[in-house]
Formats: C-alpha cells, sequence, structure tokens
C-alpha cells in the first residue's frame, strides 16, 4: 500500500467578496431579466463569491476588456509562500499546478515559481490544465508514482481556479440575458458560480510531525467518459475583427450532470467493492460544489445521504464553486473543524 501524506494546507481567496443579491441586483441589474436574477438568488445555492475584480470599478456596458485587480501569479506565489513556511525546499523533488484558468497560451506557472521560491534545478514539473474540477485525485495519484520512484523526496501541488476574467469578458458584450438565450444564461451562470482561488499542500510518502490527514492510494478511483457519443460542452475562441479572442461555450448542463453523476456512482460503487470494511466506517461525505443543481443530482445518484454532506452545502454557500480547490478545501474544513477523529474515515466525490 502507497499512502500520501498531506501537510501544510494553504487556500487564498480573491480579496473582493460579493453576495449573489449585490451581483445580480446591483452591478449586473441592468442586462438580467427578473427571471434570471431570481434563479441565481434562489437555486444556485450559493450566497457568496469571491473574485479578482473590484467590480465598482468596472462598466458592465461597455464590451471593453479588463484585467483582473489581483493576478493568478499573485496569489500562486502567496499560497505557496504559506505552505513552504519552514520548509527546506531543496527537499521538494515534484511541482505539480492545476491550473484552471482561460490563459491557455501562457507559460505553465512552474516557469515563473520555480525560481521565485528557490525550488532546486532538478526540480520535477507537471502542469494539468483539462481535467478541472477532478484533478486533485489525479495529483495524488502521480504523487504517489513519484514517491515509488523517489521515495526521500516530497512533492507539493498547487492549484488555481481563476474563470472570472473568462466569463466576465463574455457577460460585458452580451447586452441583454433572459434564460431564452442558452449560452448567454449559462456564460452568466458560469460567471456568477466560481470564486477565484487558489490552494496548495505538501504530499509526503511517509507520515511527518506536521501530517494532517493520510489518503490510502488504493481508496482513489478516477474514472473517464469513454462514450463521448454525444458534445456535452463545446468552447470556441477565436478573434472578433479587432483581433481580440472572443471566448464562446455552448453547454448541455442536463447531460453533463447526468454523466458526471453516472460515473461518481460507478466510482463509489467500485469503493465500496474494493474496501467494504472501509467503507462501512465512512463518517463523512464532500461533494464538488458545481451548484446546488449538480450537488442534489450527483448525491441522490449516489445514494448519499444528504446529512452526511452538510459540509459541503455550507462551503458551497459560503464560497461558491471553488474548482478543482474544492476537493483540498473540504478536507482542510475536516481537519480545522474536527470533523474526523483519528483513524476515522471521510470521503470525497469530485467531478469535472
Amino acid at each position: 500500500m502507497t499512502s500520501v501524506n498531506l501537510s501544510n494546507i494553504a487556500i487564498t481567496k480573491a480579496k473582493f467578496r460579493y453576495s449573489m443579491s449585490e451581483l445580480v441586483d446591483d452591478f449586473l441589474r441592468k442586462k438580467l431579466s427578473k427571471e434570471v436574477r431570481e434563479y441565481a438568488k434562489n437555486e444556485l445555492g450559493i450566497d457568496h463569491i469571491y473574485k479578482s475584480y473590484d467590480f465598482s470599478k468596472i462598466d458592465f456596458e461597455k464590451d471593453d476588456f479588463v484585467e483582473p485587480d489581483v493576478s493568478l501569479g499573485d496569489m500562486y506565489y502567496r499560497t505557496l509562500k504559506k505552505s513552504l513556511r519552514g520548509v527546506d525546499t531543496k527537499k521538494i523533488g515534484l511541482l505539480v499546478t492545476i491550473n484552471d484558468n482561460q490563459q491557455y497560451l501562457d507559460p505553465s506557472p512552474t516557469v515563473e515559481l520555480i525560481p521565485k521560491l528557490a525550488f532546486r534545478k532538478d526540480i520535477r514539473a507537471q502542469n494539468f490544465q483539462g481535467l478541472a474540477c477532478s484533478s486533485f485525485s489525479e495529483s495524488l495519484l502521480n504523487s504517489a508514482g513519484f514517491f515509488l520512484m523517489n521515495g526521500k523526496d516530497d512533492a507539493v501541488v498547487l492549484i488555481g481556479t481563476h474563470y472570472t476574467p473568462w466569463f466576465l469578458d463574455r457577460i460585458k458584450q452580451i447586452k441583454h440575458i433572459s434564460k431564452k438565450n442558452k449560452a448567454d444564461f449559462h456564460n452568466l451562470i458560469y460567471f456568477l458560480i466560481f470564486s477565484d482561488i487558489t490552494a496548495s499542500v505538501i504530499l509526503s510518502e511517509k507520515k511527518t510531525k506536521n501530517t494532517q490527514l493520510q489518503i490510502d492510494t488504493e481508496s482513489i478511483l478516477t474514472l473517464k467518459d469513454t462514450k463521448n457519443a454525444s458534445k456535452k460542452a463545446t468552447i470556441k475562441i477565436s478573434p472578433d475583427k479587432k483581433h481580440r479572442m472572443i471566448f464562446d461555450m455552448k453547454l448541455d448542463s442536463q447531460k453533463l450532470r447526468q454523466d458526471v453523476a453516472n460515473l461518481s456512482a460507478q466510482n463509489i460503487k467500485l469503493l465500496r467493492k474494493k474496501t467494504p470494511s472501509e467503507f462501512k466506517k465512512i463518517k463523512i461525505w464532500g461533494l464538488h460544489t458545481a451548484g446546488r443543481r449538480f450537488v442534489d443530482y450527483v448525491s441522490e445518484k449516489c445514494q448519499i445521504d444528504k446529512t452526511q454532506i452538510g459540509l459541503s452545502y455550507d462551503l458551497m454557500k459560503k464560497t461558491g464553486n471553488t474548482g478543482a480547490v474544492s476537493s483540498l478545501q473540504f478536507i482542510n474544513e475536516c481537519v480545522n473543524k474536527k470533523e474526523l477523529s483519528k483513524n476515522q474515515l471521510g470521503c470525497f466525490v469530485d467531478y469535472g
């Protein structure tokens, strides 16, 4: 058995906090139909989100591109500095970045962070882009593989969810949003549900004095959708007449919900079969905080009692959809709130 020991968890939220009512009734009121405003306030299950923009300075009626007030690079750096406090960076042999943002043409964050944080020259680097909210489990398995090859070194995982520049730019170009135009409506919903947030954690093969939680890699199960018979979502990025890159998304949210719920249910079935005695000891469940409809649907499909996932609903209300950070955020809350005692088990279901 290979275990992954988690320590020095750090989470950084973007500095601007907004209520859902503030966003739809104040900043975006002129753009939204009343039906859309009521939907956002009553159906998303989210009370507050964190953004990298000071919206009081933005004219939402203009279609100009606006740079964030807080850069993802700065949030990455501040977060990793917290995790690395008191740590010898020369003992870190692997840096994994989970890079959920719109800048596909940017260099990997490792290009900037390795010299700034004084990592050693031969550190291995991996960058996940595209697995989105389900990336953390993959990073744990990759780190476990690294330990098997080189057990003396630790790994560090850095996660960034920074979708606001993507969706804000699209929202500013739309004159009016109602539920009649599904593409515009989904762009708005994704703008509203995501927080800009970063997180990091140090992973070790052996337990240390700083270990907060241990995960048996035998219990980490990941499944991919191999059918791909129909497109659930398409993303198109192309220049307009002014050579500005325009982001457009078409999404079949119902199909997406069904497919991630089916995969999640299959994963849980495999976990129960693989570790029957441990499965019975699971005290608390967590689900990726993708919005109330997703969490409700996935939990029902997986036959998880809602009383056991109260922490996920609570986190979703307070910070919205935190992307791939949601896994580590849930783990961190379990530790800080002492939801789990020594030798007790919890289970998190991520999907994306």
